[in-house]
Parts: C-alpha cells; sequence; structure tokens
C-alpha cells in the first residue's frame, strides 16, 4: 500500500513539474516572438553594430534616407546571388538618399573580407556576431531584407533572394520625395 502511494505521489509531482517547465518554454517562446516580430508600417527597431573596419554604426543614423537592411552570411548561395543586385542599386541610388546597410550573421572579420573580395563587392558591412540585431527583427531565414523609409518606418520585409528588378522597384518606393 506505501509504494502504491509513493508511486502516485512522485507521478503527480511529476507531472506538476513537466507541466510548469513545458508552460514556461511555451510562455518564454510566445512572449520573444511577439515582442520581436517586427512588421510592415513599423518603426524600425534601432541598432548599433560595428562596422567591417571596426566603427561603431547606428540605424538611427540613416534617418532621412531610404534603407536596405539586408541580413546575409558567406556561406548562403541565395546571399551571394542577390548581392552583385543589390550593390548595383546601391550604386545607382546613393546620390538620391538610398543606402544599403548589410548584416553579417556570426561570421568572424577574416571570412566577410574574404567572401566581399572574391565576389568583387564593396556593399557597407556590419557585424552582427552574437545574431542580437537578427533576433530583433524576428529573421528566420536567408537572406532578409528590410526596405525602410526615410522617416523609419518598415515599407517592406522580404526573406529571400532578391532579382534587380524586384529591389529597383522597391528602393523605389521608400526614396525620399524630393530625389524623385
Amino acid at each position: 500500500m506505501k509504494k502504491k502511494k509513493r508511486l502516485i505521489m512522485r507521478t503527480i509531482i511529476l507531472l506538476i513539474l513537466l507541466s510548469a517547465v513545458t508552460y514556461t518554454l511555451y510562455a518564454n517562446l510566445y512572449k520573444k516572438m511577439k515582442l520581436n516580430k517586427v512588421r510592415v508600417n513599423d518603426q524600425a527597431p534601432d541598432f548599433t553594430l560595428p562596422s567591417i573596419e571596426g566603427e561603431k554604426v547606428n540605424a538611427s543614423g540613416f534617418e532621412g534616407k531610404a534603407l536596405l537592411i539586408n541580413f546575409w552570411g558567406s556561406w548562403c548561395g541565395p546571399c551571394k546571388n542577390e548581392m552583385p543586385a543589390i550593390e548595383e542599386e546601391y550604386n545607382q541610388y546613393k546620390d538620391d538618399g538610398f543606402e544599403v546597410l548589410t548584416i553579417n550573421i556570426r561570421e568572424s572579420e577574416f571570412a566577410v573580407k574574404k567572401f566581399l573580395e572574391s565576389n568583387n563587392l564593396s556593399l557597407p558591412v556590419v557585424m552582427d556576431k552574437e545574431a542580437e540585431v537578427y533576433d530583433a527583427y524576428a529573421v528566420r531565414n536567408l537572406p532578409a531584407s528590410f526596405f525602410v523609409t526615410p522617416e523609419g518606418k518598415v515599407n517592406r520585409i522580404y526573406q529571400g533572394e532578391m532579382t534587380r528588378e524586384e529591389i529597383d522597384k522597391w528602393v523605389n518606393e521608400i526614396l525620399p520625395r524630393e530625389s524623385l
């Protein structure tokens, strides 16, 4: 009889503990996903990250300009495919108030510099070694792009490889009005 009571008591305690752990995991995951989800028309989350040269770059420093924030990795095939188109758009529209900020996720400066050199790219790159900005923007797949208006609002979110035509169309949607 004592063994049976002990087994029932242990089973109840185990179920309570398991329920508490499950609830805690669910609540934290739900809260994180809910708080970090960036949507179209939201104010773009501000951040400061080091550039590939080691200088601090603050996203709010681009206020008044159209901004493409692009998350990427050197190992990502679609990222590599779209980078030349992003650079072409940047070179075409930078005098019209358009800026690009590419955010590399969790790679070394050496790997990033080697990637840029081997692909003949000169885009501005900042390093998100801890993936904090990646998490703040709720990015789940690379490449991921956020088109931000001169007022700092997210105009478009695109996850996946972009074509030159898509980038051109979406950049023209966010260019400062006086440059059009």
